[in-house]
């Protein structure tokens, strides 16, 4: 019973990964832009839900609002006006989010603390996300959104693993009991070899094996960070998983931690060095 008992997530996670990856790679590879651009409205705004219940939880609920609503604001401002609507966005919404504050009847440091939370919020899920409809605009983006995908999924699921057979040392115990140095070995292998990989197959622009492996080397790295940026908020708000959205996952922001600097990172290598 108890090996049933624990067995049960992890067919949720995969029952639940057959249902929606086929979903995700008809709308990236055949789905028109307006569509991926709803998709990320869509996750973005469901993960600043999450993540406004986790870090304005005492805040009023018009406050949430207003912070889900960046889910909507950035990725449409991208999507219409490309890198300059994405900087635009950030600027009018850090504007807007201070308004409300400017007349609550006392001041005190809860009033900076929940500011703050707002404007990290926003960087963190809608602002990174809105890269991902960047690459849009590049020759070959659809194949770049993919290759950050695999990559990111690869890793994941290798450090999964990993830790799950081999895993004996603690990688960041105050964050995150369960995730271990060889879990981390784990995803960063997989990442590597699935960035050679899916970087000869997609073929986004002509990379050799040693630009390849950096690029899997930083989407690793940025992939493992997110997820503990994650793990970070969720130890500080003392939740096990930011949601129960996806069976076997948790919420959307526990499917979204590792993919959140990947976009970033990689449409900014792009961007630079092709």
């Amino acid at each position: 019973m108890a090996n049933t008992s624990q067995d049960r997530p992890h067919l949720q996670r995969w029952l639940t990964a057959a249902v929606a990856l086929p979903l995700l790679v008809a709308i990236v590879a055949r789905g028109p832009e307006w569509l991926i651009t709803i998709l990320i409205v869509v996750v973005t705004t469901l993960g600043l839900l999450e993540l406004g219940r986790l870090l304005l939880h005492e805040a009023p609920v018009r406050l949430r609002l207003l912070l889900a609503s960046g889910g909507v604001v950035f990725p449409l401002a991208t999507y219409w006006l490309g890198p300059t609507g994405l900087t635009g966005a950030a600027a009018a919404f850090l504007f807007v989010s201070i308004l409300p504050f400017l007349f609550y009847a006392t001041m005190d440091r809860e009033i900076l603390r929940s500011l703050g939370a707002m404007a990290f919020a926003e960087l963190y899920v809608p602002f990174t996300m809105s890269h991902l409809l960047l690459f849009l605009r590049f020759p070959n983006g659809r194949r770049w959104i993919f290759l950050v995908l695999a990559v990111i999924f690869a890793g994941d699921t290798g450090a999964f693993y990993s830790g799950r057979l081999w895993g004996r040392h603690r990688l960041a115990p105050v964050l995150s009991p369960k995730k271990t140095i060889e879990g981390a070995v784990g995803g960063l292998m997989a990442s590597l070899a699935m960035t050679v990989f899916a970087g000869k197959l997609l073929n986004p622009a002509p990379f050799k094996v040693g630009a390849l492996l950096f690029l899997g080397l930083g989407l690793a790295l940025v992939g493992q960070v997110g997820d503990l940026m994650e793990s970070m908020v969720k130890r500080a708000s003392r939740v096990k998983d930011a949601g129960a959205l996806l069976p076997g996952h948790g919420g959307m922001l526990d499917r979204l931690d590792s993919l959140l600097f990947a976009f970033p990172f990689t449409y900014y290598v792009a961007f630079f060095l092709i």
